[in-house]
């Protein structure tokens, strides 16, 4: 994995070069391997630089319905240009669970539902994805997304969240407060049809009670990147979750309108608890399977 980035960063590098002819000199030069910087917010990020995050949230859902969830395995590295489109997306939700998106090596990165979220389909075509776009709710400190296999779903689907996690301290213990947002996920019906989707979304925090109530709206479904957006209200979810005092995450339970359950994971980000984020994983039998991300800011 590790090595395949490397390898796509290079390229990007030469393709971007201007002196793809001869040279005057006798000197042979190989071109360098940026770094990729630890991302501490969006704001902080250079244009054609890829940022990391690592120690993020994640979700797996399979087709018969087995769902894992983690606090720690998801990660990433981004690169945006200077109009803040995604030129490289490498997620990982755990062990053995990654994609690549890059657009250096003909893969498709196209913004979709009003440029809420970046659609993302490998040059095989095997593989959709579908990734926040952190400008459209003004978020500083975190991304999210989901990914699958493209057309007839055969396996098993991811999500990740992750960003700048808050410090424990800055979690009060009184008082409450609302987050709005959205959510991206990657939905397969009954048949096996694979989509992307699309919500927007609202959790209403509760510090003296410790809950959080997760809830999307304006559900849509899209299934390729190229294709037309479908408004898709039995995707709408409702969900618990809470936190417990000592900590910066949550868990809990959550649902569909449309009959499927499992369960949401996430943790607030920024350093005043500035915004929050997390992934989720449902199955439904007859129905489908669903796994996404969500984030929210004050």
């Amino acid at each position: 994995m590790r090595y395949l980035l490397i390898l796509i960063i290079s390229i990007i590098l030469i393709s971007c070069d201007g002196s793809g002819g001869s040279s005057s000199s006798s000197t042979s030069t190989t071109p360098s391997t940026p770094t990729v910087a630890s991302f501490t917010t969006w704001t902080a990020t250079t244009p054609n630089v890829p940022v990391g995050m690592s120690g993020g949230f994640s979700s797996t859902v399979d087709l018969v319905g087995n769902i894992t969830q983690s606090l720690s395995s998801g990660s990433g590295t981004f690169t945006r240009d200077a109009s803040n489109n995604f030129t490289l997306i490498s997620a990982t939700a755990s062990t053995n669970n990654s994609t690549i998106f890059s657009a250096a090596l003909g893969d498709t990165l196209q913004s979709n539902f009003d440029g809420a979220v970046t659609t993302t389909l490998d040059k095989s075509q095997t593989t959709i994805g579908t990734f926040l776009n952190p400008t459209y709710y003004a978020f500083n400190y975190q991304t999210y997304g989901a990914w699958g296999p493209y057309g007839k779903a055969t396996g098993s689907s991811f999500a990740l969240s992750d960003g700048s996690a808050s410090p424990v301290s800055a979690i009060p213990i009184v008082g409450g407060i609302a987050f709005v947002g959205g959510s991206t996920g990657y939905y397969v019906d009954a048949s096996n049809n694979s989509y992307v989707t699309n919500a927007t979304m609202t959790v209403i925090l509760s510090y003296d009670l410790q809950t959080l109530t997760f809830a999307t709206s304006n559900s849509g479904i899209l299934g390729a990147p190229s294709g037309n957006a479908l408004s898709f209200a039995n995707l709408d979810l409702t969900g618990t979750l809470t936190y417990v005092t000592g900590t910066n995450y949550f868990t809990g339970t959550v649902t569909s309108s449309n009959g499927m359950s499992g369960k949401i994971n996430g943790e607030f980000y920024g350093p005043g608890i500035n915004e929050l984020g997390g992934t989720f994983a449902l199955y439904g039998a007859g129905v489908g399977t669903m796994v996404g991300g969500f984030g929210g800011k004050r």
